[in-house]
């Protein structure tokens, strides 16, 4: 089992390793994150796994099929409006009791760590990024932080309650995101079930009221040049295949010092199941390399944290060049 592991530092990728950043993140802490949200750790063998790895592997078959007759077609597109209304009703649906530790688990799907399967809901994968990002600003020390893509605020809500005297903005492209945000901000203090699901520590429950919540596209982002310390994403560009070199080119430009990208780049998914699974929901497929092309130059990498048994994520810290 995930808490069983040995507390050492994440593996970064060795052609990514330049920086000292990040080399604060442990496999328990990433391990305990996860660990209330598996449902199952069964073995590679058992029927119940294989069965559940071959449905999908048949559903990601024939999506992919179909991509590569009719991925021409607009309406086949992973365009602007179908992320729109995925995600308009995904937020609208999300409240508090969803996070709540001990209750039901959502969304159980095949996921992976160092060879041990399990049957997990994503909200573990949410408090595993949110480690990350909590020792990631630990490190770099940013003043200002953008998320892009921040969906119902999540990851923003917590960071804030950590580190209260930073100020964080969160843009995202649909108003029911928004505005779940926003609305979660009307009360006194973070819920008791929000602060049970933070991994480390709070140190401001009230800190969250001070995000600011924009709604905006990430290909036009409505900042600034430079106007960031760090700008961040967790599994935001994976919706951005489509407008990927602008998205790319306008968090280079809003930031003035790093880029944290937590996503499925190529380099994790440019094979196999996951391969054909990228090319089946339309998904981001930028390789890590590209962001040279936008002025950020890549340091430090790992894929060494629970990973969806057909979409592999790789986070990824960039230094913006001068």
């Amino acid at each position: 089992m995930l808490t069983s592991l040995p507390d050492s530092p994440i593996a970064p990728l060795p052609a990514f390793a330049a920086s000292d950043a990040a080399l604060a993140i442990s496999t328990q802490e990433l391990a305990s994150a996860f660990a209330p949200f598996v449902a199952q750790y069964p073995s590679a063998e058992e029927e119940v796994w294989r069965t559940e790895i071959e449905r999908r592997q048949k559903k990601i078959r024939k999506g992919y099929l179909k991509r590569q007759l009719l991925g021409w077609l607009p309406s086949r597109q992973r365009r602007e409006d179908t992320v729109v209304e995925e995600y308009d009703r995904a937020w609208s649906k999300i409240d508090v009791s969803t996070y709540e530790i001990g209750g039901e688990l959502p969304r159980l799907a095949p996921w992976d760590w160092r060879g041990q399967p399990m049957f997990a809901s994503d909200l573990g994968a949410t408090r595993v990024r949110q480690v990350m990002l909590v020792r990631m600003l630990e490190q770099l020390r940013p003043r200002r932080v953008l998320e892009v893509g921040c969906g119902n605020g999540i990851n923003l809500m917590l960071l804030s309650g950590r580190f209260p005297d930073v100020a964080f903005t969160g843009v995202e492209l649909t108003r029911a995101g928004q505005a779940a945000a926003q609305d979660f901000q009307q009360q006194a203090e973070m819920p008791e079930a929000l602060q049970s699901y933070a991994p480390l520590p709070l140190t401001d429950i009230t800190a969250f009221r001070r995000v600011d919540f924009r709604q905006g596209n990430a290909a036009d982002l409505p900042f600034e040049a430079g106007a960031f310390d760090l700008v961040y994403s967790c599994l935001a560009l994976e919706q951005m295949e489509r407008i990927r070199r602008q998205a790319l080119a306008e968090v280079a430009r809003v930031c003035s010092r790093h880029a944290f990208l937590i996503e499925p780049f190529r380099d994790m998914n440019d094979s196999g199941w996951p391969r054909r699974n990228v090319i089946r929901r339309d998904y981001f497929r930028g390789r890590i390399d590209e962001l040279k092309d936008h002025g950020l130059t890549p340091v430090w990498a790992t894929n060494d944290f629970p990973q969806e048994a057909f979409l592999k994520v790789c986070a990824v810290l960039a230094e913006k060049r001068a």
